[in-house]
């Protein structure tokens, strides 16, 4: 999977870290927001691309884009999420203390397009209650601030405010973002050693970054690609605002985030998995989504790293595998971290491994190569996580690598195709 070995226990911590669950907005408001998303349409679309990286050589299973965040601009290095409504950045304020020349932190002090979004506004008591926001307003002025603590002790604090976004396109050609919603992250409540900045949220709400960047371009889509995890940092691959892709053998299945679903993440119509042409017999309730649970269902998130599955399917899955494997050595180490089964791969041969293929409700089929789940170098595993009976499956960056994804809102559909993704 990667050139460098990237420990496979840094895959464990950025499921949650860069996953699905730190910002989600009630999904009743959601809806209408939504709705102002697709509604946008205009005759000459705006084109906004940005060139994606792995970010396998920097220490981290993630893909990651470059912008300029403020006034003057400053780069930062953005990991990316479909499943994050609020884009952070790890934050410093001049008055806290001196700043390390070598440390990319953003200082909204010093930037003259930052505002503050006041704790009093209906955005931080109403949008962003799931994250903890607005637990002390102490004046009607006073900034928004969220306080998130996952369970596991880490905790994301900070202030929230709106600043310009400055991207660089082909040809040198500028875009500049007004207005756009970002978390100053304070780096001391950080407690593992981020090699990113912060992280863009790409999930289907008015005030993420795909909400305001698809109002702002008047496009109503956007795709991305996803090169091979293990790329060096100079390959980069696409992250694309507009535009529309046709490529062989294209595929497309529903999204399921219309009026008839409560969740603002991408999830799919998935009817069920099988190995080599053979359907697990996995129970049918679990690829629905609980809008009431919020549980169940299957989403699709870039941001996080490896595959986590609710225990029937993970079971039914890692049970029709591991045959392929049982005669390799198997291996437990710290750097495996909580992946259940990997092996020394002396004499290991991806004919081995029997065909993935995730069947979605309209007959299309998402069929990864073999490398995409069995992952590693000389230790490999199996590339997937177990949640509990009830939670949400999420199909993972490291199953998505090698194709082309595209979020087709007014028509609520997904499409993809297989691709090397890189960039012209």
């Amino acid at each position: 999977m990667m050139e460098r070995n990237t420990p496979l226990v840094f895959l464990v911590w950025l499921v949650w870290l860069n996953g699905c669950f730190l910002f989600e907005v009630d999904g009743l408001r959601a809806q209408g927001k939504f709705k102002q998303i697709q509604r946008r349409k205009s005759s000459k679309p705006n084109l906004l691309e940005l060139p994606l990286r792995s970010a396998s050589s920097l220490g981290a299973a993630q893909y990651f884009v470059t912008m300029r965040i403020g006034t003057p601009p400053k780069e930062f290095r953005m990991s990316v999420s479909t499943c994050s409504v609020l884009t952070w950045i790890k934050c410093s304020n001049c008055s806290s203390g001196k700043v390390s020349s070598d440390m990319r932190f953003y200082q909204p002090n010093k930037s003259r397009t930052f505002r503050t979004i006041p704790c009093s506004s209906s955005f931080c008591t109403s949008d962003l209650i799931s994250s903890n926001a607005n637990e002390v307003c102490p004046t009607r002025d006073a900034p928004c601030r969220y306080d998130y603590r996952h369970k596991d002790g880490t905790r994301l604090v900070g202030t929230i405010g709106n600043d310009t976004i400055t991207i660089r396109m082909k040809g040198n050609r500028k875009v500049i973002l007004e207005n756009i919603t970002i978390g100053c992250t304070e780096a001391k409540n950080l407690q593992i050693d981020y090699p990113l900045d912060g992280l863009l949220g790409l999930c289907p709400e008015r005030q993420s970054f795909a909400g305001k960047a698809l109002r702002q371009t008047r496009t109503t889509s956007f795709s991305y690609c996803l090169v091979d995890s293990s790329s060096p940092i100079n390959v980069s691959s696409y992250l694309v605002f507009g535009g529309s892709k046709q490529l062989p053998n294209m595929q497309e299945t529903d999204l399921l985030m219309g009026p008839w679903s409560w969740s603002i993440y991408y999830h799919l119509n998935v009817s069920g998995i099988s190995l080599d042409g053979k359907m697990l017999h996995i129970p049918s309730d679990m690829w629905l989504y609980n809008p009431n649970g919020r549980s169940g269902g299957v989403i699709l998130d870039i941001g996080t790293s490896l595959t986590v599955l609710a225990a029937p399917v993970y079971d039914n899955l890692i049970q029709g595998l591991l045959p392929s494997i049982s005669k390799f050595e198997k291996v437990k180490t710290e750097e495996n971290g909580d992946l259940e089964h990997c092996f020394n791969s002396t004499g290991f041969n991806e004919t081995l491994v029997p065909k993935l293929t995730i069947h979605f409700g309209n007959g299309a089929k998402f069929e990864p190569p073999v490398k995409n789940y069995v992952i590693g170098q000389d230790i490999k595993c199996l590339g997937f996580m177990k949640f509990d009976e009830l939670q949400t499956s999420i199909i993972g960056n490291l199953l998505q690598q090698n194709h082309f994804w595209e979020f087709d809102f007014p028509n609520y559909k997904l499409k993809f195709a297989p691709s090397i993704c890189i960039s012209d």
